[in-house]
This record gives structure tokens, C-alpha cells and sequence, in this order.
């Protein structure tokens, strides 16, 4: 019993004969006459009285038609259930991204983005480089914004959101307080206040100084407020991002670049390929930096 033949039942019943159900269900007569001759064979009962020239139902039939209304309701009701669910999937977009919301001017934009776009439904999960990994797998998000290139986000497309670049902040104190600016190199004897293990950051800073021919001296590896307290104290100097530091108050500190230039710029990853290819688009319009 398919949900097809129940539909061809219901009309036959509405209109009391196989010529007006045909025509309305689309289908020529004697397909339909054999769909509801191959459901009565199902149902090993006779749905219809075929013996006048109006067509009424059996006893049978007329408690078949009783299940069947009931039945067909409860499809309608599942379509249109999936309908308002297909709706509301394509109207949300699913967003992951690092916790830098205040480095970047990120919750000011995702704000007028959602004011300029009431109909459009962000969700949005910040996530620690540490359970990226996973979700990156799964690709169940069509948006990432994330420090770095990513192999698990090759089929993705991207752009340059922020340009960003490593610097050292040490104490007024310390002894290359003087300097304009520091090299790699010059960190092979310093003590070194790192971000947590799991992030891009550090491995930037181990990259580099792996590349300069020496393993660096990691004294700490700390949250950026952290790191920055100890560098204060002229515990060793913290390597973090330029952008990052501007919601800090810096008094106790100096902040010395490279002469590398070592990027940890920020990109947006996104998927066209999705019921979401028009609200993506936008979402970049509104997101990306003004050239």
C-alpha cells in the first residue's frame, strides 16, 4: 500500500467516478482502475460497489475511507512539517569560528549583519583550536573563521578577512627594551610566554624558531591575559598576535615587531554548494573588511 494509492481511493470517493479522479489525479483511467484494483487485492476486500452506475463504497470501504482521511491528514501534516523545517534550515546559517569576536570588531559586524537580515537565523559556536579537529571532520558548519590554512577545508573556498602578524611584548625592564624591533634569533636564549599548545599561535612561534635552527625556551604557555601579567612582571616575553592587544591596557609593556613578519592571518571558509549560496554571499559582503 503506497500513499499514492490512498490518494487515488480518496478522489475516487470525492468525485464517485474513475473518469473525473483520473483526470484530476493526472493519470489516464485505466491506470487508476488498476492502482485500486491492485489495493483492493492488498486489502483482500472490495472497496467499491461496481454493480450501479455511480460508484458508492462497501461497508468495508466506507471504514477504509474513515483510515484513509486519517492517514492522509497526518502525510499533509508531515510535508508541511518539513516544508516549515526545510524553511527554517535554509534561513539559518551555522557559523564557526575562534574566540576573537573583540580582537577583530567581529560582534559589532555579525550585529549589523543580523539587524540588516531579521529573516536570517545566525548560529554561531566559538570553538577552541583544541576540538576544531572534529569539527572540521564533519563539515557541519557552512561558514569557518579561523587563523590559518586548513587541508580538512581544501573543497571550501576562502577569503583574507584580517591580516595579522606575531609580536613580542616584554617588560620596560628587560634588557631588549631598547630595541625598535627584535629577529627570531634573538629569542634563542629569552624565555618564551606562549598561547596554549593546542593554538596556530604557538606553533607559529615553534615553526619559526625551529626554522632559525633552535628549539625555543617555553616557560610558560598561558591565556593571552595571562602571558601578558607575566611578560609584565619581566617573567620572559610574550609572543601573541598584534590585533589582539588592543583591548589590553599595555602601560607596564612595550610592544617590539619582527623583522620576519610572521602572518597569522585570519580567513573566512565558506561553501557555495548549499541551499545557503544566497545568504553566504551576503554574509561576506557584510563581513569582510572595507579595501
Amino acid at each position: 500500500m503506497t500513499i499514492e494509492q490512498l490518494q487515488y481511493f480518496y478522489a475516487v470517493t470525492i468525485h464517485q467516478t474513475f473518469s473525473q479522479a483520473a483526470a484530476e489525479m493526472n493519470i489516464t483511467q485505466s491506470a487508476l482502475s488498476k492502482q485500486i484494483a491492485k489495493l483492493e487485492q492488498e486489502l483482500g476486500v472490495f472497496l467499491f460497489n461496481r454493480s450501479h452506475r455511480q460508484i458508492t463504497l462497501t461497508n468495508a470501504g466506507k471504514q477504509f475511507l474513515k483510515d484513509t482521511e486519517i492517514l492522509l491528514a497526518d502525510y499533509q501534516k508531515m510535508i508541511e512539517n518539513q516544508y516549515t523545517l526545510k524553511t527554517n534550515h535554509k534561513n539559518t546559517l551555522k557559523i564557526a569560528m575562534l574566540p576573537i569576536f573583540s580582537q577583530y570588531d567581529l560582534a559589532h559586524k555579525l550585529n549589523d549583519f543580523s539587524k540588516k537580515h531579521p529573516s536570517i537565523h545566525l548560529v554561531i559556536d566559538e570553538i577552541e583550536e583544541r576540538d576544531l579537529q572534529y569539527k572540521l571532520d564533519y563539515h557541519d558548519y557552512d561558514i569557518y573563521i579561523l587563523r590559518g590554512n586548513y587541508h580538512a577545508l581544501d573543497s571550501f573556498q576562502n577569503i583574507l578577512l584580517y591580516e595579522d602578524e606575531l609580536v613580542a611584548v616584554i617588560s620596560k625592564q628587560h634588557p631588549l627594551s631598547h630595541l625598535k624591533q627584535l629577529s627570531i634569533q634573538q629569542l634563542k636564549t629569552e624565555k618564551l610566554l606562549l598561547p596554549p599548545k593546542y593554538t596556530n599561535i604557538s606553533d607559529l612561534v615553534i615553526e619559526a624558531c625551529h626554522q632559525n635552527h633552535f628549539n625555543p625556551y617555553i616557560h610558560r604557555h598561558g591565556r593571552i591575559e595571562t602571558i601578558l601579567s607575566a611578560a609584565s612582571e619581566n617573567e620572559g616575553i610574550a609572543l601573541v598576535m598584534k590585533k589582539s592587544l588592543h583591548i589590553f591596557h599595555l602601560n607596564q609593556v612595550l610592544v617590539l615587531p619582527f623583522q620576519e613578519h610572521i602572518k597569522g592571518n585570519i580567513f573566512m571558509y565558506y561553501s557555495l554548494d548549499s541551499l545557503h549560496k544566497d545568504i553566504i554571499q551576503e554574509f561576506i559582503q557584510a563581513i569582510r573588511p572595507v579595501q
